[in-house]
């Protein structure tokens, strides 16, 4: 006998797990919605496995975000889940913006798509970058997300809750030669918070505007093939 699921949701008549191998997969059920009951099916799916969980690491220090960072030095073993989490939530940016563009886009245009769309905050030029261009779009896909994705490692950057007031700091080091550095701090706190304020418009373009509404189901059809 199959393990039974929990009924997560339930959409005009039906009861979903919001999981696409049991309520498609297996039981064929998001293929009876309307295109309406898709979105809403797409929409808590995300809600229940990419916010959700993201909430429980970027709302202060809840019993998820102690349990993954260590915050005092006899809190062992020391570990750190700030840029995994940070990662994460690039990635969710990117994934999100493959359905707001056109067939066969790249990562890279997916990222920026919903960014410059629908995290206009963040679609800004960094006054007195540490990169060759102050295109704060470039810099995070480039910089932070790729950064993190092949090396765990930020060039010339990093991840400080002390930026979130401002979304991001340039910060200018002395150096022991006398010179300086500069490296920029992103705010994830303000980002996330940014994110999800993106995520709540891309939803009320989607039922409203037919382009990005085509756009959705043309990737919809892509990943949740019904």
């Amino acid at each position: 006998m199959a393990h039974p699921q929990i009924v997560r949701a339930h959409i005009e008549g039906k009861d979903f797990t919001l999981y696409y191998d049991y309520d498609q997969l297996r039981d064929g059920k998001l293929s009876q919605l309307t295109d309406d009951g898709k979105i809403e099916w797409f929409r808590l799916r995300m809600n229940f496995v990419f916010l959700e969980p993201l909430c429980r690491l970027y709302q202060g220090k809840t019993p998820a975000y102690r349990a993954l960072n260590s915050t005092k030095q006899n809190d062992l073993p020391a570990r750190s889940f700030v840029i995994p989490s940070f990662s994460v939530l690039l990635n969710g940016v990117e994934a999100l913006g493959s359905f707001t563009t056109k067939r066969k886009s790249g990562n890279r245009d997916n990222f920026f798509a919903f960014m410059t769309t629908y995290m206009k905050p963040w679609d800004r030029n960094v006054p007195n970058s540490p990169y060759s261009t102050g295109d704060l779009k470039t810099i995070l896909w480039e910089h932070f997300r790729n950064g993190i994705a092949h090396g765990f490692c930020i060039e010339r950057g990093g991840i400080d809750n002390e930026a979130d007031a401002d979304r991001w700091l340039v910060v200018v080091d002395p150096t022991r030669s006398g010179s300086t550095t500069k490296r920029l701090e992103i705010g994830p706190n303000a980002f996330f918070r940014d994110f999800r304020a993106g995520v709540d418009r891309f939803f009320e373009a989607v039922k409203k505007d037919r382009v990005q509404r085509a756009a959705f189901f043309r990737r919809f059809r892509e990943v949740y093939p019904t």
